[in-house]
Order: structure tokens, then C-alpha cells, then sequence
């Protein structure tokens, strides 16, 4: 039975410090915090527990990796059960089995049960910009995934699209064919260009297809071998219409960001705007959404 009205939260940090310890104290902090406040789902931002380090040369801080099985997964776990509510936590992902480093994220329900079955999303599409330097490369510190799983969070069907992945109209149109009804979309948006136009592409996403958004940035200068990622924050939760239900700027700095669903809120608008419904598979070709499970 789906939860007529999910209180959610996204976490707005301060930039992440090379001691993983203290981030992850500085986490359970503001997740403690979101939860008291009554969020009973609470998404964080990308590599959450790390700096951002794709401008550094491939392989320096594969320390920082660990499988989903981890200390970090134990820790989040017994957050969740501890505090009731559902956490989806971004992780560097070192894959047991293959070997492989991904830029993950996995979750956990407010009884501390994982979500899913191993990394409910592994990030699908890896920037590279050499401009301006030293730029990043996140395609020589991680594999792309081939596939993102949905879960339910108190009978909400939800998926995870990490940062770039946001990007792709695909990946929207895919999730939305699959059932999904809640985006997480945890991100490390730097660079004053993409502020711009950071919310307003969220909000087209959102509307045109009928589904809400919750998402969680960094905010503020987050400094790594001795260069700074300029984190510009815009945390929010968006409405299945492109409404913003909430949002705190960069100059508001690091917090948390309040909504409560609405189940029947979302059937409504859904019937309202019929921009995915009226979308002519006749022309265009069926959405393709194999890759989501």
C-alpha cells in the first residue's frame, strides 16, 4: 500500500575533507537532524563521503573505496534502523567481484534492510572536461553501469540517476516507462554556467515526464590536493508539474531541504499534463527500458 504523503529531505554539505571519519560524523549530524525534523526518506549528494577527486590522476585515492558490503554500508544501515528513516547513500564503489570502481549510490529502508540488491544505481555516463584546468576526468577513476534498479520506499517506486546522468532525457523517459514515480538525483554540481541552468533543467525533466525530483548538492569550495571544486549547491524538491516545493541556493550555504509528497497530488497531475502519455510511439519507437529494473 503506497504512503499517501512521504516526508523527504535532501542534504545540502559542506564540502567533504580527506578525513572519511569526520565525513561521515558530519553526515549522521545532518541526517539526524533531517530525521528529527520528520523526513522519513533522506537522499545525500554524490561520492557524499569524499571529496570530489576526478581531477586527480587515475588510482590516487582508491583508498577511499569500498564494496557495498563496507563499513560504510554497516554504518548506514544502523543509521536507518536507528533513526526510521530511509537513506540512500552515495558511495566509490570497489565491486567485490569484478574489481571494478564505480561511482555508486546504495540504500537502505527505515528498518536498516537494504534497497535493492547490491548498488541500486552505478553512475551510466562519465564526464570528461579538460576545460577549464586541470578539468576532471571520471571516465580513468570509474566503469559506467549498464542498468538501474527501482525500489520502493513505503510503496513510492523510486530510481536514483547520479549527476550526469541527469543529462540524458533517456534516462527520464525510461524510468518513467518503468513505473518510477520518485527521482533521486544526488549530484557534485560545480561551475557557475551549470547554475544557471540547473533548476530550470530539473524542472523541464520533472514536468515533461510526470515525475518528482529530489535533489542533493554540495555547496561551497571543497579544496583537494591543493585545487578548490566549487560546489554551487540548489538542493531541491521538484513537483510532478515542475513547481519547486523546495530549494535552498548557495547563498543559504549547507542545510536541509523539507517536502512532503503527495500520493493524489501526483495522480492529479499526472492526468493534467499528458506529455508522456501523448508521446507517439508510432513515430518515435517504443522507450526503450530494458536496462531498468
Amino acid at each position: 500500500m503506497t504512503s499517501p504523503c512521504l516526508p523527504v529531505a535532501a542534504l545540502q554539505m559542506p564540502p567533504g575533507r580527506e578525513d572519511l571519519a569526520f565525513n561521515r560524523q558530519m553526515l549522521e549530524a545532518a541526517i539526524t537532524r533531517a530525521a528529527k525534523d520528520g523526513a522519513r526518506l533522506v537522499a545525500l549528494p554524490e561520492l557524499a563521503l569524499t571529496p570530489y577527486f576526478c581531477a586527480a590522476p587515475a588510482g590516487k585515492y582508491r583508498r577511499w573505496a569500498e564494496s557495498v558490503q563496507g563499513e560504510s554500508s554497516s554504518w548506514c544501515a544502523e543509521l536507518a534502523r536507528r533513526l526510521g528513516c530511509a537513506i540512500l547513500l552515495p558511495l566509490y564503489e570497489h565491486h567485490s567481484q569484478s574489481g571494478c570502481y564505480h561511482n555508486a549510490v546504495i540504500g537502505f529502508d527505515r528498518q536498516g534492510k537494504r534497497l535493492g540488491n547490491g548498488a541500486l544505481a552505478r553512475k551510466l555516463h562519465l564526464p570528461v572536461n579538460d576545460y577549464p584546468p586541470p578539468g576532471f576526468d571520471e571516465a580513468a577513476h570509474f566503469t559506467p553501469g549498464d542498468e538501474l534498479q527501482t525500489f520502493e520506499i513505503e510503496g513510492w517506486r523510486c530510481a536514483v540517476l547520479i549527476c550526469y546522468d541527469r543529462r540524458f532525457p533517456e534516462c527520464w523517459r525510461a524510468l518513467r516507462r518503468a513505473g518510477v514515480e520518485l527521482v533521486i538525483v544526488p549530484v557534485a554540481g560545480s561551475g557557475g554556467d551549470d547554475a544557471a541552468f540547473f533548476l530550470g533543467e530539473l524542472r523541464t525533466h520533472a514536468k515533461e515526464n510526470g515525475l518528482i525530483v529530489l535533489c542533493a548538492n554540495k555547496v561551497g569550495e571543497e579544496w583537494l590536493d591543493g585545487m578548490a571544486t566549487d560546489n554551487y549547491g540548489e538542493s531541491c524538491v521538484i513537483n510532478a508539474d515542475g513547481a519547486i516545493l523546495a530549494h535552498r541556493s548557495r547563498t543559504q550555504g549547507p542545510g536541509v531541504v523539507n517536502a512532503t509528497l503527495e500520493h493524489q497530488q501526483l495522480v492529479q497531475i499526472r492526468k493534467q499534463l499528458r506529455y508522456f502519455d501523448d508521446r507517439r510511439d508510432d513515430l518515435f519507437g517504443p522507450v526503450p527500458h530494458g536496462w531498468v529494473r
